[in-house]
């Protein structure tokens, strides 16, 4: 094979390889959910953390993004267990974009920037942490305090 032919095949291989990775990465889909806003909380049922198969078998989901008409971006929510919860604002602190939920890491796609499930900065460029939210639950729903 000359250094053509050999440059070429490569080429294709990364190009194969890139397509099948994000091919994979959009099978992976985070549940999200409406929530309502009140006297500055959002509430969102807790059974959101739960899918139901056809079969009736219930699985937990570790984390519910959690979408608000007025509130530019979304918060995630993740099930700490024992009903205790972690709100993250998926607003990057480097420059304001959206963060996207990755299971227990959140990245920014717009300079890389990537964080824990707590919000902690785990790469830069961001500096700051991101906004994190006190939470509360009852039996039946989860409560997002914003102030």
């Amino acid at each position: 094979m000359d250094r053509k032919q050999f440059i070429k095949a490569c080429g294709i291989s990364c190009l194969g390889f890139s397509t099948a990775t994000l091919s994979l990465t959009g099978c992976a889909s985070v549940y999200s959910v409406q929530g309502t806003v009140s006297d500055k909380t959002i509430y969102f049922p807790k059974d959101s953390f739960f899918q139901t198969k056809k079969s009736g078998e219930k699985i937990a989901r570790q984390v519910v993004v959690v979408n608000v008409e007025n509130l530019k971006f979304p918060v995630a929510v993740y099930d700490d267990g024992n009903d205790k919860y972690t709100a993250v604002w998926l607003k990057c602190s480097h420059q304001g974009n959206e963060v996207s939920v990755h299971g227990d890491s959140l990245s920014c796609s717009a300079h890389g920037s990537e964080y824990d499930r707590s919000g902690k900065v785990t790469k830069g460029p961001a500096k700051e942490d991101l906004r994190k939210f006190n939470v509360r639950s009852d039996e039946n729903s989860v409560y997002i305090l914003l102030a």
